[in-house]
């Protein structure tokens, strides 16, 4: 207030020119005057939409250094308080953003990284807000424009012929990752239908070196294409890549090529607002195990309470498979441990949809996994939720059991062998790695009904056989920057447990 005040006096009653004399003459007293004027006329495109394009025009002019405070207020960490300034400041910074990336005055993944976290989880009443300012209470998102996600892709897509692919931002891929799941919750809306045309438009136009940068999100974008696949604007996108992959790059072989790539960390992490993984990262690193439902109700009714939240739980499931990997340190302890969160999640699917998508969620890595690539960090929260289930939710095990059996014929017929010799790498990989000693008392237990347990010995006979009475072998890793700790420890539940853990993971440096 006081930095606006200061501009406000200077400039008040003069015409522009007059003004920026005025500015000039403030800021030559020192760096101080220099910072006031700066962050006034900031502030003052942020509130006050009536003065933006001259106040936009006068740091330039009156600046000596490109402005440094300015950009140190708007680039994140700042950012992740995106859901704090009412509704005018959110959408004067989202009107801010195109003429900074476009001037170069702002690189793209500055502020471009903020947005996309926000799109992607426009879910419920309160993240509709986001896409659209000033909808009233409750979410009806028919009474405006999709404002956010209009306005961020335009930037995004004239750096498509911009800078070499070795000199590309992160935004471009990002922007084809971070759409698909507001179009697909709110498909039926007819703001959207500009929004439902600009990814796929945007994908196909990409140079052929450019497609390939698309191709660095890895397998997952295959996951998410699918659930947009019908949608006409995505269905000739989702054609080619399945038959006719040369079309947008002389580079890209088909979906097996995606299929095989591991998806980054940093897409599965934009997938989540900083707030929630802030909240995921406190529950995985700081509460016991037994105590955890408290946070857990809380989480729910913050985020996954309303009927448009439950696309959002495959989200959180990769992510904690893909990027939350714990320490030994923490391994060791009675933290809460991963698998206990995804058992979670996945009684709190309320729709057989989702349920489905989160089962998938959980097995994506183990469809093509592949040793000598992929970490086994990703494929042990499924196994162990599906041993730790058995006692207090065997319906849970039977359940992902099943999945995980159907799912090698009918993920894509054309790839069955390839799914298979992927689930069979992950089973083979978690006894070598002894996440489990043997997998004949998870797969043979009678919990299971007989044709589960039927259906298991015919797709994995290998693994069915009795063991024989362990014998306890120190592994050496031959990989020196992985590191093994197994543990193995009494069995618990998800919401009222003693602090119990059996969590055997690698830490990856």
């Amino acid at each position: 207030e006081r930095c606006v005040g200061i501009v406000t006096s200077l400039t008040s009653g003069l015409s522009e020119r007059e003004a920026n004399d005025a500015l000039n003459a403030h800021i030559c007293k020192g760096t101080p005057q220099h910072e006031e004027i700066c962050l006034g006329l900031f502030t003052l495109v942020l509130t006050d939409p009536a003065q933006a394009q001259k106040c936009y025009r006068a740091p330039p002019l009156v600046s000596r250094d490109g402005t440094p405070p300015v950009l140190n207020k708007i680039n994140p960490p700042p950012m992740e308080k995106y859901l704090k300034p009412p509704p005018t400041c959110r959408t004067q910074l989202v009107w801010l953003l195109p003429p900074l990336v476009k001037s170069g005055v702002l690189p793209p993944d500055g502020v471009c990284m903020t947005f996309p976290p926000q799109i992607a989880v426009a879910r419920s009443p309160c993240s509709i807000q986001l896409l659209f300012p000033g909808a009233p209470p409750g979410g009806d998102v028919t009474a405006n424009p999709p404002w956010l996600a209009e306005n961020v892709l335009p930037p995004l897509t004239e750096q498509r012929y911009g800078p070499p692919p070795s000199q590309l931002s992160l935004p471009p891929p990002m922007a084809v990752y971070t759409y698909p799941p507001p179009i697909v919750d709110h498909h039926g809306t007819p703001p959207l239908q500009a929004l439902r045309q600009t990814p796929p438009e945007f994908c196909i136009s990409l140079p052929p070196p450019r497609f390939m940068d698309c191709f660095m999100i890895g397998r997952d974008l295959v996951r998410l294409l699918q659930n947009v696949a019908r949608i006409p604007e995505f269905e000739q996108l989702w054609k080619d890549i399945l038959h006719n992959p040369q079309v947008l790059s002389s580079q890209f072989t088909g979906v097996l090529q995606l299929l095989q790539s591991r998806t980054s960390r940093k897409f599965l992490a934009c997938r989540l607002t900083p707030d929630m993984e802030t909240k995921l990262l406190f529950m995985t690193s700081r509460v016991r195990f037994g105590q955890q439902k408290r946070y857990q109700d809380w989480f729910q009714r913050q985020y996954l309470s309303t009927p448009d939240s439950q696309s959002l739980r495959c989200d959180l499931i990769r992510y904690i498979c893909g990027v939350v990997h714990p320490s030994n340190e923490v391994l060791s302890s009675d933290i809460l441990p991963r698998w206990a969160i995804i058992g979670w999640l996945l009684t709190t699917c309320t729709s057989n949809v989702a349920a489905s998508n989160a089962k998938l969620a959980l097995f994506y890595d183990w469809l093509f996994f592949n040793p000598e690539k992929d970490s086994i960090m990703n494929i042990e929260p499924a196994i162990l939720v599906m041993h730790h289930s058995m006692k207090p939710h065997p319906a849970i095990t039977a359940t992902l059991l099943d999945f995980m059996c159907r799912i090698i014929p009918n993920f894509y017929p054309p790839l069955e062998a390839h799914v298979r010799q992927g689930v069979f790498n992950s089973l083979t990989h978690i006894v070598e790695k002894r996440v489990l000693a043997h997998l004949a008392p998870l797969f043979d237990n009678p919990k299971l009904d007989k044709e589960l347990r039927a259906m298991l010995r015919e797709k994995f006979p290998e693994f069915c056989s009795s063991p024989s009475p362990p014998i306890e072998v120190k592994i050496e890793e031959p990989v020196p920057m992985e590191m093994e700790n197994h543990l193995e420890k009494d069995d618990g539940c998800y919401d009222n447990a003693e602090a119990a853990f059996s969590d055997d993971e690698e830490e990856l440096n």
